[in-house]
């Protein structure tokens, strides 16, 4: 009887569920039901609906007045695409960086319009379209908090839908090439930069030789520069310049480049963009020349990469002992993991790596404890790096990126290195010896807890965790118990610490 009973309730429960989804289902309304109420109704109840939607949204009313100046013929629907873009654009006060995604699709969807127009095949409106929209985002940029980049990605758009329209259009080439050459003459964030690159096609000879013949007699104006002036090149000079340098990159002809670049010789960039042009084109002797004179030229830190380079190019040539000479001068001047490695590299190309890196290594020995050493190129630099108070930081970081652990180990007991590193070393050596790691762990937590920002002890707490369980691994948890005691009667004033060690407790004491 009981089991009969079971399954009658079994079986209603079952029915219960059946009923409850069928139920359920009946009331769910699938997009097939919304096609098929709105092929029910009226044409002109659906028109109704659609303009009382349009009240109340923004961007449908844009959508249906587009598709009406659409009925009405190409010059209507430019002019109302055009009035929809800076409408969109427009701002009124200030959008900050919370609004700027919902400002982005809106001029997003009005730029679709420009798009749609194009398709359209109103190619000569479209171009007119994008260098409005264009004007209009750089204007309205500074009332933005565009930490994004929503307006460069905007403008970016609309200037590839301009290029493809002009590809499209076929516009007069010589007064295109008028209009490009005043927009990037007046660009204020980089908009329709290197425009004689990417419009190379589309403008021909004829276009081209105008574009040059307006940057010519503006690049006449730029003064030639052969030391570092105390202003930054910008505005016109700036623009000129990179319009000269697309143009050149643009003919293929490395020595119009250089041509260019040549003009300012005011820092070791430029000399390096010089021989960087040259090396890039295969042409190692120039490039090599202009790194030499670029070296000469700016001495000292500035010129360290050009100095490099010219240990490259060296190297290149198979002259392992003119690039060692001169990479030995970088890392002496300059003593830190990245030169080393510098210097190990070009040293196992030569195959001296092991007698270059024991001559590195009673360098920096020298240095540390103070005793005279070889005389440096860079004497000032250097005698500041030796007068500085010296642990043996570098060494045990050397030693680290080498994978000689141990010698690391002994170098920071013997001299001494800075937290970061005593922190790798703890998480080498507690694989192996733990009972050395944890004191280590309870140091940096005590020296976490006194520069901690207030309140801020997780990371401390996170130390002594590993203290613990270290020395617990080891059968000295007793110890730790005695140590933490002692630390947290020191820091008792600390009350975040104090709730947070009693949160953690379970960790602390094993």
């Amino acid at each position: 009887m009981a089991e009969a009973s079971g399954a009658w309730l079994h079986g209603l429960a079952a029915a219960s569920v059946g009923r409850e989804k069928k139920s359920r289902a009946s009331t769910e309304i699938t997009g097939e039901d919304v096609v098929s109420a709105l092929q029910a109704e009226e044409k002109e109840s659906l028109i109704q609906l659609l303009l009382d939607w349009s009240e109340r949204d923004w961007e449908l009313r844009e959508r249906l007045m587009l598709l009406a100046a659409g009925q009405k013929g190409g010059g209507v629907l430019a002019a109302r695409v055009r009035r929809s873009l800076e409408q969109a654009i427009r701002i009124r006060g200030f959008v900050d960086y919370r609004g700027m995604p919902e400002y982005a699709v809106r001029v997003d969807a009005a730029i679709d319009a420009v798009e749609g127009m194009l398709k359209g095949g109103q190619a000569d409106d479209v171009i007119e379209l994008c260098e409005v929209g264009v004007r209009k985002l750089v204007d309205a940029i500074g009332k933005t908090d565009d930490s994004d980049g929503y307006m460069g990605g905007l403008m970016e758009r609309l200037q590839d839908l301009h290029l493809k329209a002009c590809e499209k259009a076929r516009p007069d080439p010589e007064a295109l090439a008028r209009r490009l050459f005043a927009c990037e003459m007046k660009a204020e964030h980089d908009e329709w930069s290197q425009s004689a690159e990417k419009y190379a096609e589309v403008l021909g000879v004829n276009g081209l030789s105008v574009f040059r013949k307006l940057a010519e007699a503006e690049w006449a104006k730029v003064p030639v520069r052969t030391e570092a002036r105390s202003y930054s090149e910008s505005g016109e000079c700036y623009r000129i310049t990179s319009m000269m340098e697309s143009m050149a990159r643009q003919s293929g002809d490395v020595e119009q480049l250089v041509a260019v670049l040549e003009r300012d010789l005011s820092s070791a960039h430029r000399y390096l963009r010089i021989a960087g042009a040259y090396r890039e084109a295969g042409r190692h002797d120039k490039a090599l020349a202009w790194a030499e004179r670029g070296a000469v030229a700016i001495p000292g830190g500035d010129g360290a990469a050009l100095r490099v380079f010219v240990a490259e190019e060296y190297q290149r040539q198979e002259r392992h002992a003119d690039a060692l000479r001169m990479i030995w001068a970088e890392f002496r001047n300059r003593p830190d993991l990245t030169s080393y490695k510098l210097l190990a590299g070009f040293a196992s190309k030569a195959d001296e790596g092991d007698d270059w890196r024991e001559r590195a290594l009673e360098h920096l020995r020298r240095v540390m404890t103070g005793k005279p050493g070889e005389a440096r190129s860079d004497g000032a630099m250097a005698h500041r790096w030796r007068d500085r108070k010296q642990d043996h930081s570098l060494l045990v970081e050397i030693f680290l990126y080498e994978g000689r652990a141990e010698d690391a180990w002994q170098e920071a007991q013997a001299g001494g290195c800075g937290d970061d590193l005593w922190l790798r070393l703890a998480r080498e050596r507690e694989k192996m010896h733990p009972e050395e790691a944890a004191p280590i762990y309870l140091r940096l937590a005590e020296q976490s807890i006194i520069h901690a920002q207030v309140g801020r002890y997780e990371a401390a707490v996170q130390l002594l965790e590993k203290a613990a369980a270290l020395l617990h691994s080891v059968g000295r948890s007793e110890e730790f118990e005695e140590l933490f005691g002692t630390l947290r009667v020191k820091y008792k004033a600390k009350r975040n610490l104090q709730k947070l060690v009693e949160e953690r407790r379970g960790f602390l004491y094993l």
